[in-house]
């Protein structure tokens, strides 16, 4: 039988596997909480793996149009020509004193006219309308801790810990992109339980199949942040406070941080015959709903308005549901072949408003939103392994991911190259090591038609280069 030539080599390949799929799905998948160890065949079995994954990916030709920062910053500088009543002069206020005065139209156009000129590239802006190429700094590392344990011979659970889902991005100051964003990033954390029943069918001519039927939950935390600047920051940029508002902030940098945790579960089944190494499996997991809270921090953006520097936001989204399918079988002694197709419903991420924004400029309200704008993710893999004897195995794999990304953004369709290889140093101990390579392709990005106006930048990207690296230990008993 081909089963006593395979010994680590299944472990191994679904290992190499999600490595791929942790290096480059789409949305904010990172690989999903996997329960591939629920199937080994030890009593008890436990794995401490981590993935570090880093895109080498350049944005070119960034171009910024013109938003209400840019109004904004006119309506300051114009408060104290206009004599306003506030920090920004209001429409009325400016119209009035247009009115007044023959020659203060021509005042109000010169106080536009110079704004505009820093906004577009004038001396000192940290904002300037265009940049070349901004690198995207995104380096992320994924850890995985499972601990299977058989409570009978067709009984079995295994507790999980994970970072399933996420997202990391610096793009820097100073640059067309800055007003947008200077820093991003997704976290999550995930505490699961998942359990299966296996139970014998028929004897087959290869071995006797079983089938087995997979339930499980999972509680998890989220944490979102974003940090910009805005068109009307350089007037401040620089200063330590600003006199006479109590501001002591100015750093030029505004910050967005929101929390929340959520409950989901999955459903599945796989049919087995463990004599040839098949297994086929279906799992079904629930989507996540996160009632976010937390924070706009404008202090940063010298907010002389009391009660604007710190205002209380809420967000309403979702890590959506997923269907993946995996099937692996050995094909000939010492060797086997897998292949999986994972969905994700990340079209359900398209405008996500943030609720409760206010303004630094006028203390009004203001539209904000995340606008990732995603349809949904496809992950395909195929691949072969190898045993070369009793204690290593070899792997390599071919994964294609479908990109998220619609009109907006720069998730395209990525290509990767994986493998890894297994030694046991014992029955009771294995380290496994991989890597993969993959190429993320070229694209355009314009701003969401109704998203948040300080995203209205625009800019494309060439094929550029995706590198991950892998290790595992499992200590089995």
């Amino acid at each position: 039988m081909i089963r006593g030539t395979l010994k680590s080599m299944v472990a191994l390949l679904a290992a190499s596997a999600a490595m791929a799929t942790t290096a480059q799905a789409g949305g904010f998948d990172r690989g999903g909480v996997n329960v591939d160890l629920l199937f080994s065949d030890k009593r008890i079995d436990t794995e401490l793996s981590a993935t570090y994954v880093s895109p080498q990916r350049k944005i070119k030709n960034v171009t910024r149009g013109s938003n209400e920062a840019t109004q904004a910053a006119i309506a300051q500088q114009l408060a104290p020509v206009v004599g306003a009543a506030g920090p920004a002069a209001t429409p009325a206020e400016i119209q009035a004193f247009i009115a007044a005065a023959p020659g203060n139209a021509a005042i109000v156009q010169g106080v536009q006219t110079a704004v505009i000129a820093g906004i577009v590239g004038g001396g000192g802006n940290p904002n300037p309308a265009t940049s070349a190429s901004i690198d995207v700094d995104s380096d992320f590392i994924v850890p995985r801790l499972g601990l299977k344990v058989g409570l009978t011979d067709d009984i079995a659970c295994l507790g999980t810990y994970s970072e399933p889902f996420g997202a990391a991005a610096d793009y820097g100051t100073g640059n067309a992109y800055s007003a947008s964003t200077v820093a991003f990033s997704i976290d999550t954390r995930d505490l699961g339980l998942t359990c299966s029943y296996r139970f014998a069918g028929m004897e087959l001519g290869v071995g006797q199949s079983y089938f087995r039927i997979i339930g499980g939950v999972s509680y998890q935390e989220l944490d979102g942040f974003q940090s910009r600047q805005r068109f009307l920051d350089f007037f401040n940029l620089g200063q330590t406070a600003i006199a006479g508002t109590g501001v002591t902030n100015t750093s030029g940098l505004g910050t967005f941080s929101v929390s929340g945790d959520s409950v989901g579960y999955r459903l599945g089944a796989a049919f087995e015959i463990p004599d040839i190494a098949f297994r086929a499996s279906l799992m079904y997991s629930s989507k996540y709903e996160y009632d976010l809270s937390g924070t706009q921090n404008n202090t940063g953006f010298g907010a002389a308005i009391p009660g604007t520097g710190i205002v209380p936001i809420t967000m309403n989204t979702e890590i959506p549901q997923s269907l993946e399918f995996k099937i692996q079988s050995g094909i000939a002694p010492g060797t086997l072949a897998f292949a999986g197709v994972k969905w994700q419903q990340w079209s359900r991420l398209g405008i996500i408003p943030v609720n409760g924004g206010r303004s630094p400029v006028d203390g009004q309200p203001t539209s904000l939103s995340f606008d990732p704008v995603y349809r949904d993710g496809w992950t395909v893999t195929g691949g072969l392994g190898r045993q070369f004897n009793d204690s290593l195995s070899g792997s390599v794999a071919l994964t294609w991911d479908r990109g998220t990304s619609t009109t907006t953004g720069s998730q395209t369709d990525t290509w990767t190259v994986s493998g890894g290889v297994a030694h046991e140093f014992s029955e009771n101990a294995e380290l496994r090591v991989g890597g993969a390579i993959g190429l993320l392709t070229s694209g355009s990005s314009v701003p969401a038609t109704g998203g948040d106006a300080a995203n209205n930048v625009t800019f494309n990207f060439g094929n550029d280069v995706i590198y991950a690296l892998s290790g595992a230990l499992k200590v089995r008993f």
